[in-house]
């Protein structure tokens, strides 16, 4: 912001002299009330000039006082040496106050200037007092007001900075994920290699280039659309499956309207890797891995059922689904993410997310 875009720019000027106007205007009313059917009787307009020298020049003279707070206004400068420049700005705008509004006064009353020194004195030792309040009162308030500025400036970049380092503690994680998962793709595709099994493992090559498109296309985006999730997942699901044959039995439920919801980048991707960890690990065939996303009302439900060894706790999370419970915190203010012991040895992982905050 420049030097002074807080207080004196168009906005402040503009309150500021329809304040001083406003308090002209209320204490000529006033002083015009109390002068009728007196011989000091005066019309409104004339009581209202002769105020004006009293009431106007506070205009330029708050100003000033506005611009001493935000001068002083600087955590280096220290208490006594403020307090000081308070005191000495104070007796500057006050004496230039008194004589010049003295001096316009004698013009606009036709009196002659000789009276000038007695006046001063006399506006010395009637109304200084007064104005020595009303100039406490404008500091207070400039103080008030800086005070309110700083604290606002403060939040807002305090939340900045917070901002920026759940950015950078959220690319921390995603970086965390994509190896991961590259390391077990590759891992995949050697083993088909190993087997002579050529086809499958081009094959397996290209879906790996088409999931590493999507993770550089998406590198500097914190969301994605489920639409484009899913099809990470598939070529994902299609990579595993020509490694593990029939291990694995996928089904993926979308409901249409889900489609162009957006969610964070990578979020779902850990837990199928997940449960396509546990799939692989059995005995017996067609293990089931089930992903259905619903919305229900306000929220996006991701219920993925998949079976298990039977003595399998699930307790371990591995680094993916840490990773996510730690970016849902992150991200959202409220979120679900729960594991549930089913029958025939099926585990469900249910992640339920809020719509409309990331838009989910």
């Amino acid at each position: 912001m420049g030097l002074h875009s807080e207080f004196l720019n168009r906005y402040f000027w503009f309150a500021n002299i329809f304040f001083w106007l406003a308090v002209h205007a209320f204490f000529t009313h006033i002083q015009h009330g109390a002068a009728l059917g007196t011989p000091k009787e005066l019309s409104w307009i004339w009581t209202w000039v002769l105020l004006s020298p009293w009431f106007l020049n506070w205009i330029p003279i708050t100003g000033a006082i506005f611009a001493v707070v935000k001068h002083n206004d600087r955590p280096e400068k220290p208490l006594t040496n403020k307090v000081l420049s308070h005191l000495f700005w104070m007796v500057v705008l006050l004496l230039s106050y008194w004589f010049i509004a003295t001096f316009i006064r004698l013009l606009l009353s036709g009196n002659s200037l000789d009276e000038y020194g007695s006046a001063v004195l006399r506006t010395l030792t009637t109304s200084s007092q007064l104005d020595i309040f009303i100039y406490l009162g404008v500091l207070a308030s400039g103080m008030g007001i800086r005070f309110y500025h700083n604290a606002i400036q403060e939040g807002i970049e305090l939340k900045r900075m917070h901002h920026a380092l759940t950015q950078e503690q959220l690319k921390t994680l995603r970086s965390q994920l994509n190896p991961h998962f590259l390391f077990n793709a590759l891992n995949t595709i050697a083993s088909l290699v190993r087997l002579k099994r050529e086809k499958d493992a081009v094959s397996a090559l290209s879906e790996l280039s088409l999931m590493l498109r999507k993770i550089l296309e998406n590198k500097n985006h914190n969301d994605i659309k489920i639409r484009d999730e899913i099809a990470f997942i598939n070529s994902y699901l299609a990579i595993q499956k020509m490694r593990f044959a029939d291990k694995l039995d996928t089904t993926i439920f979308v409901q249409p309207e889900c489609l162009e919801l957006a969610i964070p980048n990578m979020l779902l991707h850990p837990l199928v890797e997940n449960a396509v960890q546990h799939g692989s690990q059995l005995e017996s065939n067609k293990n089931l891995l089930n992903l259905k996303i619903t919305r229900d009302k306000d929220e996006l439900k991701v219920v993925l059922t998949n079976k298990i060894a039977k003595n399998d706790q699930h307790s371990g999370f591995g680094i993916g689904l840490t990773n996510t419970r730690e970016r849902l915190s992150r991200i959202y203010g409220h979120f679900r993410l729960e594991l549930h012991p089913l029958q025939d040895d099926l585990f469900e992982t249910l992640l339920a997310i809020p719509i409309g905050e990331k838009d989910a």
